[in-house]
């Protein structure tokens, strides 16, 4: 039935409806508990209703002293104006307008007086070092900068008294964007909620070409410039708004899209995409299984249009009886751009991996069907149209949450990057091709409906297309290790380093290839939840699980070989053996550690202020653990109450090749303080 339902939806699926739905979606200013959201949801409340289908908006409130799981509500934030001028040499130029561009101002900025603010502008080049500040007088005046706005507010602010902050941070993705690439660009950038409340600070972001220009007036012997700042903002007891749209089942089980509708003007390929794409993935499929070309499904289909990460935690918290019910989701985010412009590749991207199900192979099942556009001149064989793949869980959005093992929804997310206008005001509608929104809108139908009404030969098949596709995905992750030892073994000072390096990395290729066999067995297995069994799917899941662990001990051999011929050895058996670490104090310490989460789902730290202590403990954490990097939410999913800390360090070398269990147990100390984990 899966190619029948591909079929059905690619036929009804309105491109240039999604389109629309797109560009309507991008002219609201959509910053999280704010009335340009909430006028957002109720659009596209209004919009299903004008299609004859029901949604809702569900209101939670938007204040401090309410909690879904960790997530910390937070006070609604409203924007009426804001301007930054500069006034020199008898001229008034408009750095930043927030009627013209939202980005212009850092959003969820502290109001200045009513009046505003004539003061001077200083030019401090590291506004997160406390000693770019000695010999400065800041206080009452704007400091310019450029890096993280809350780290610059809490010294510039905070400690020094400045009155507010200017920077020219342009984030920089190797390899589509450097700073320059958009020189009239400018960062969305915010001061979340946490940040927020503490500095009570407002700040203005300009261009590129606009910082530019300031350095070269201080470098001409300005020591300050006087600049007019004005913002006309509050905060107040609000509320956090989540649509939900259903196509009933016969059962009261569910399957669920979500897509974030949070975000500034405008915004459009992160997240009106992924939203307006959704908008038409529901008109789709009600219109297919109203007029009967598709049977009612088993499961009910739930839509979901929520505040990104906050949306998640507050509608599952307040509805635990619906996800005991939900048997799998899907997350679309950023799903529309044109490739030739943004330079993205559009990507299926995995589940938590610590959480077993079919999530992720049915996604890249149908992607592997919707590539298949391109036939060659014997049409003997077809590519793809547009970039595509299917890649490792990597996190960042609402599926972080949904597919939390605590949560126990699997649940692929519908992604393209990278982006070259990835969060700045130059995410425009020109920048959305509504042939990509038809590939994710087809997707996520098809994907919504088979999730819904799978038949045992959809399982079977989906079983199938798991195993042919094992080898690919597995490949081009042991092929990163082994690209990434030959760097090592170029650099390294004599034998005895390659030797460490071989044997460290053959340990990482073997520990990778047991993890990868081992989930993507577990996944498969997970396919009983989708459908009925039967004589033929048991039989194809067999095959598929052997086919898995034969393609396994293919790729560990080959890997190894390939490392072999990296180092410029003769044969396999020339290899050191695998590095093994020594039983030392950490591993004793970890072994008798068994970590236990304080909350369901994974820990949110957007809402959740950090004391002045705990952020010197983590800078110093940091600094001590310098070329370190904690797979910390990986940390967390396997965490379930009853592997040691030890167990669980060797699960995060499978999955990620991270190995120190020294910082593993420093940090998860840091983390029982901060009210991660449970104090044994």
């Amino acid at each position: 039935m899966i190619h029948e339902t591909l079929r059905l939806t690619k036929d009804e699926f309105q491109p240039r409806g999604a389109f629309n739905c797109v560009a309507k979606l991008a002219s609201f200013h959509r910053v999280q508990c704010s009335p340009g959201i909430r006028d957002a949801a109720r659009y596209i409340q209004s919009h299903l209703g004008e299609q004859g289908i029901h949604a809702e908006v569900l209101s939670l409130p938007a204040k401090r002293g309410v909690r879904w799981w960790s997530q910390e509500s937070f006070p609604e934030w409203v924007c009426r104006g804001a301007e930054l001028v500069l006034l020199e040499d008898g001229k008034r130029e408009r750095l930043c307008a927030f009627s013209e561009k939202k980005c212009s101002l850092v959003q969820r900025s502290a109001p200045t007086p009513p009046e505003g603010i004539t003061t001077t502008v200083v030019l401090v080049e590291n506004g997160e070092n406390p000693k770019s500040y000695e010999g400065l007088d800041v206080k009452g005046k704007l400091v310019f900068s450029r890096g993280g706005v809350a780290e610059i507010a809490a010294l510039a602010v905070d400690k020094f008294g400045a009155a507010g902050i200017v920077v020219d941070t342009m984030r920089e993705i190797p390899p589509v964007r450097d700073r320059f690439d958009l020189p009239d660009g400018r960062q969305y950038l915010s001061f979340w909620p946490s940040d927020a409340e503490a500095h009570k600070a407002f700040g203005f972001v300009v261009s590129p070409r606009q910082g530019e220009e300031l350095r070269r007036r201080f470098s001409a012997g300005k020591k300050e410039l006087t600049v007019f700042a004005k913002v006309d903002s509050e905060y107040f007891d609000g509320s956090l708004e989540v649509v939900s749209a259903l196509i009933p089942g016969e059962t009261d089980e569910e399957v669920t899209a979500v897509a974030h509708l949070c975000h500034p003007e405008p915004s459009a390929n992160d997240n009106a995409s992924g939203s307006g794409t959704l908008m038409e993935a529901v008109r789709t499929l009600s219109a297919l299984i109203t007029r009967g070309s598709l049977p009612k499904p088993r499961r009910t289909i739930r839509f979901l249009w929520l505040p990104e990460m906050t949306g998640s935690y507050a509608f599952l918290a307040n509805n635990e009886d619906v996800l005991a019910r939900t048997v799998a989701a899907i997350n679309l985010d950023m799903v529309g751009e044109n490739q030739a412009l943004c330079g993205s590749t559009f990507m299926v991207e995995r589940p938590v991996a610590a959480l077993a199900g079919f999530g992720g192979d049915l996604a890249a099942c149908i992607l592997d069907l919707l590539a298949k556009g391109l036939g060659n001149l014997a049409r003997n064989y077809s590519n793809s149209s547009f970039r595509c793949s299917v890649t490792p869980y990597s996190g960042g959005s609402d599926h972080n949450i949904w597919g939390d093992p605590s949560v126990g929804v699997t649940c692929p997310m519908l992604i393209q990057w990278p982006d070259r206008y990835y969060h700045t005001s130059e995410d425009t509608i020109d920048k959305v091709d509504p042939e990509m929104l038809a590939v994710a809108g087809i997707l996520t139908a098809t994907y919504l409906y088979t999730a819904a009404t799978a038949t045992a030969a959809d399982a079977a098949y989906v079983a199938g297309q798991a195993a042919a596709g094992f080898a690919g995905e597995a490949n081009v992750v042991l092929s990163l290790l082994t690209d990434r030892a030959r760097r090592e073994v170029s650099k390294a000072g004599g034998q005895e380093e390659v030797k460490k390096v071989l044997a460290k990395t053959r340990r990482t290729i073997e520990k990778r290839v047991a993890f990868l066999s081992e989930r993507r067995r577990a996944d498969i297995a997970s396919l009983v939840k989708l459908a009925p069994d039967s004589a033929m799917f048991s039989q194809a899941r067999l095959e598929a699980q052997d086919c898995i662990a034969r393609t396994a001990d293919y790729l560990l051999a080959k890997s190894l070989r390939d490392l072999a011929v990296t180092a410029g050895l003769n044969d396999v058996t020339d290899l050191p053996e695998s590095w093994r670490p020594e039983e030392d104090e950490a591993i004793k310490k970890a072994s008798k550690i068994v970590p236990k989460r304080a909350f369901r789902g994974p820990f949110s730290g957007i809402a959740r202020g950090t004391s002045a202590e705990m952020r010197e403990k983590i800078k110093a954490f940091n600094e001590k653990y310098r070329e370190v990097s904690i797979p910390s939410a990986h940390l967390q999913y396997w965490t379930d109450g009853s592997r040691t800390l030890a167990e669980i360090a060797d699960l995060l070398e499978g999955e990620t090749g991270f190995r120190n269990t020294e910082a593993l147990v420093e940090y998860y100390g840091l983390m029982v303080e901060r009210g991660v984990y449970i104090a044994e």
